[in-house]
């Protein structure tokens, strides 16, 4: 491969233009070789024809613009890093995610491991991408059409990749706006609308699938007469 120029197009992002195919893109957080600067070419070209690659024997070390075989994999892993970064952006743009879910997505589109965890870490770490946020976000929609206790929302939560530690928070946060007694009510009435001929069993069955404990499930229960309300 010989890379024709290299031209910055933003803070840290850097287009890159090979002889053949099509021009690409890297961030220079994504390369473990070599530094920025070196990405800057010499002014009347470097190497044969003017590429800025050029035979192992024509190499000056340290100088900007030249490459070896080593440093030209540093720089097309660092292109394929960013273009992992960019289809996050993306999945980012439609609807909040979480990395376990961004990370499957990426990695179904042929992205490497490697690429994926590098360019993951990047987006977290400017706070495009965070698990108690999506946490918080699927909480607050969940809680829309469902009235769930803790244990199952946390199974939930987990399912998805979020870290317990995380999905505690976020449920203490929900809880509080929206206390567990109440939802359990909630769910009961629920249950009562869609059942003509109320079975106290079957209800109880279902607000423990729905999550709630049995001393909660007794307390609603306690709260309102079935089939009055």
């Amino acid at each position: 491969m010989v890379i024709r120029g290299t031209e910055q197009v933003s803070l840290g992002v850097y287009k890159i233009t090979p002889d053949a195919g099509p021009a690409f893109f890297l961030r220079t957080e994504y390369l473990s070789q070599i530094t920025e600067d070196r990405l800057v070419p010499v002014d009347g070209g470097l190497g044969k024809e003017d590429s800025l690659f050029v035979s192992p024997e024509d190499l000056k070390p340290g100088m900007n613009g030249v490459f070896s075989e080593e440093d030209s994999e540093d720089i097309i892993q660092a292109g394929r890093t960013y273009s992992a970064e960019k289809a996050a952006m993306e999945y980012l743009s439609r609807a909040e995610q979480c990395r376990f879910s961004l990370e499957q997505k990426l990695l179904k589109k042929n992205f490497s491991k490697e690429s994926v965890d590098s360019a993951l870490n990047f987006i977290e770490e400017k706070g495009y991408l965070d698990d108690l946020r999506f946490a918080k976000a699927w909480l607050s929609t969940r809680y829309i059409d469902h009235a769930e206790g803790r244990r199952k929302l946390l199974a939930e939560l987990l399912s998805r990749g979020i870290d317990r530690t995380m999905a505690k928070e976020a449920l203490d946060e929900h809880f509080e706006e929206h206390p567990e007694a109440e939802q359990c009510i909630r769910a009961a009435k629920k249950y009562l609308r869609t059942h003509s001929s109320p079975d106290t069993q079957k209800l109880q069955a279902s607000l423990f699938r729905s999550g709630f404990s049995h001393s909660q499930i007794k307390n609603a229960m306690q709260n309102f007469s079935l089939g009055l309300e």
